[in-house]
């Protein structure tokens, strides 16, 4: 049941980055101005409560009402939030220190102490939110009222990012909130630049936050309101964009088009998700084949990625070789080069393999997403014409394709649509390691475990070269068949300042740093 939960959680995550749209509207006057942002979602949050929430685009209803310890800056690295120091203690990769910042409170009034810190981390490790395991081993101590010292039994060179907003571990829950979790459903109780307003919000259709008074940085809010409207049509979105209605909105390859030409609009598209298979069966439990290296490699060589990116996303799409995307933390150049389009040599392994008449692989996927099934069918054509038959089960909604996969019925499985996203010592965990959410089979790897140590023990200067072998690694062994990288896509007012994608990161800035003018 605790994988299911999490896996829901994290599907969440995914869909969201894909099937996300935002709006709002009324974007007037300058950078403090008492302009109103108003964004749209398809999908109304599955709940305000930190510990819970799916994170991906749905950050847009917890980032102004939530401070989170840390946050990045436009380059990617780290920058303060509620603690205005940190750093590693020692040697070794284990021991981080953070340190509050004078002043802080939450939106009740009450001070931010490191106690509250800990407490609020700690409640957040019991919730079913997609980011809960990576939390779970790590032990804290307050050597005063302002300093929390984070443990981990394990090196993690990237421990910092468990703090940022993308995570939501660090953004922390006043004890109000605590005290009555029910409540965290649908309120707020965080130390952000504002709160949500029960009298002007509506459950379900939209969600309306206003200036925290008691934020320690009146100069950082921007907006005299925020609201995160639901819309489930991307094109009622689209014309709601066009006539001012809605300020920001999530596109698809298929809208963003639309708005082309449009001075008054701007639209942006950053690099966030590989999609393609993850080969779960690499013991060969229900398919024999997937345990020779051979047999993976064959496939990964069998698929013209150029040829299925340009068809399934257009001009928001580009091919990728490997579970990591160009610009983001892992990316290998040398891997991308492993495996060119040539079937003549996947029938070559598949027959020194002893698969010369073939294979069939059970794949189960999600026909949701309308994108990732064209890219699999796609796939299962050009691996028909060297032999291997990929035989589909398709599922309508999530909890059936989570269903389907804890089944251990199929080899492989689609996760749509796609993964990525995160460094990438996170962001290979879920996949690779035996323990990882999902390795239904429990395929234990000695190379890719070792790769991750070799990661998680490296210092900074070294940290890049070790997360690029990793992803060496998990391509050379062909762990998986990774087709495409796609976009996420953002459409807004030109008169938005400040709406960019992070270096290394699928997430938009947060809203509350956007301006006007």
């Amino acid at each position: 049941m605790k994988r299911r939960t999490a896996l829901q959680a994290s599907i969440g995550v995914v869909a969201a980055l894909a099937l996300a749209a935002c709006g709002g509207g009324n974007t007037s006057g300058g950078s403090a101005g008492p302009a109103n942002l108003t964004i749209a979602l398809n999908s109304a949050p599955n709940s305000l409560d930190p510990a819970q929430v799916a994170v991906g685009p749905f950050l847009n209803y917890m980032d102004p009402a939530y401070a989170s310890l840390l946050t990045r800056k436009a380059d990617g690295t780290l920058a303060a939030g509620l603690a205005d120091q940190w750093g590693y203690v020692g040697s070794g990769n284990t021991k981080f220190q953070l340190k509050l910042r004078k002043g802080a409170k939450f939106a009740d009034g009450s001070p931010v102490t490191a106690s509250d810190v800990v407490n609020s981390i700690k409640y957040y490790v019991k919730g079913s939110g997609p980011n809960g395991s990576f939390y779970r081993a790590l032990t804290f101590s307050t050597p005063d009222s302002s300093t929390v010292v984070v443990s981990s039994p394990t090196p993690n060179p990237d421990m910092g990012a468990l703090f940022t907003p993308a995570l939501m571990g660090g953004a922390i829950i006043s004890p109000v909130g605590l005290k009555d979790p029910k409540k965290l459903a649908s309120a707020t109780f965080g130390a952000g630049p504002y709160v949500l307003s029960a009298q002007q919000s509506v459950s379900g259709d939209h969600y309306v936050y206003v200036p925290n008074k008691n934020f320690w940085d009146k100069a950082a809010v921007h907006f005299k309101k925020i609201t995160v409207k639901v819309m489930p049509n991307v094109n009622s979105q689209a014309q709601a964009l066009k006539s001012g209605q809605i300020d920001l909105m999530y596109g698809t390859p298929d809208v963003a088009p639309t708005i082309a030409g449009n001075k008054s609009l701007t639209t942006i598209k950053s690099p966030t998700a590989w999609a393609g298979l993850f080969l779960l069966d690499r013991d060969g439990t229900v398919v024999k084949g997937l345990a020779d290296v051979r047999v993976r490699q064959a496939l990964n060589y069998a698929v013209d990625r150029p040829a299925i990116t340009k068809a399934v996303y257009g001009s928001f799409g580009a091919p990728v070789s490997q579970p990591a995307m160009p610009g983001y933390d892992g990316y290998s150049p040398e891997a991308e080069k492993m495996y060119p389009y040539d079937p003549a040599k996947a029938k070559q392994l598949l027959k020194a393999a002893g698969y010369g008449d073939g294979l069939t692989i059970p794949v189960n996927y999600g026909s949701f997403d309308p994108s990732t099934t064209k890219m699999l069918q796609a796939v299962q054509d050009q691996l028909g014409k060297v032999g291997v038959t990929l035989k589909l089960k398709a599922a309508a909604n999530f909890g059936g394709w989570i269903n389907d996969l804890l089944s251990k019925k199929y080899a492989a499985t689609v996760l749509s649509p796609g993964q990525g996203g995160q460094e990438n010592f996170y962001a290979q965990q879920g996949g690779f390691t035996k323990t990882g959410i999902m390795n239904v089979f429990g395929v234990d790897d000695k190379d890719v475990d070792a790769a991750f140590a070799r990661l998680a023990e490296s210092d900074p200067k070294a940290s890049g070269a070790a997360a690029k072998d990793l992803t060496d690694v998990i391509v050379r062994k062909a762990l998986a068949l990774p087709v495409s990288g796609t976009d996420t896509i953002a459409m807004y007012n030109s008169k938005l300042r400040g709406v960019t994608f992070g270096v290394g990161t699928a997430q938009l800035t947060p809203n509350v740093t956007w301006t006007t003018g």
